[in-house]
C-alpha cells in the first residue's frame, strides 16, 4: 500500500499557476480592464473566490497528510482563509468593513491576503515539520 506523500505538482506548482491567475484578475480589476467572463468588480470577487478556494486545496491537503492541524502555519492559514471569506462576502453583499469601502478595495485586499496565504502555504510545503 502506498503511504501518504505530498505531491509537488498539486501542493506547489498548481497553487503557483493559480496565483498567477489571481494576479491577472486583481490587476485587471484595478486597471478596469475586461477579461473574458470577468467584466465587473463583482465578477472579479466571485472569480477570486473560486480560484482562491482551488489554491487552498493543496494547502489543506498538506495539513491533512501531515496531521498537523494545530501547527502555527496551519492555524495562520485557516485564520487568513476566514478573513478572506469575510472580505469577499462583504464585497459581494455591499457591506462596509473598516478600511474596505468598495469592491475595488476588497479586490485589492483579497489579492494581498491571497499572496500572504500563498507564502504561508509554500513555507508549509518546505517546512512541513513545523
Amino acid at each position: 500500500m502506498k503511504g501518504k506523500t505530498m505531491n509537488t505538482f498539486s501542493h506547489l506548482i498548481l497553487p503557483l499557476l493559480l496565483g498567477l491567475v489571481v494576479a491577472v484578475i486583481v490587476f485587471a480589476a484595478i486597471y478596469e480592464k475586461n477579461l473574458p467572463l470577468i467584466s465587473t468588480p463583482r465578477a472579479s470577487l466571485i472569480a477570486l473566490l473560486v480560484v482562491g478556494m482551488a489554491m487552498c486545496m493543496g494547502g489543506i491537503g498538506q495539513v491533512g497528510i501531515s496531521g498537523r492541524w494545530a501547527s502555527p502555519l496551519a492555524f495562520v492559514g485557516m485564520v487568513l482563509g476566514i478573513i478572506l471569506l469575510v472580505i469577499i462576502i462583504s464585497g459581494l453583499a455591499g457591506w462596509k468593513l473598516p478600511l474596505i469601502a468598495n469592491q475595488i478595495q476588497a479586490i485589492k485586499a483579497v489579492g494581498i491576503l491571497i499572496a500572504v496565504k500563498f507564502v504561508i502555504g509554500t513555507a508549509g510545503f518546505f517546512f512541513h515539520w513545523l
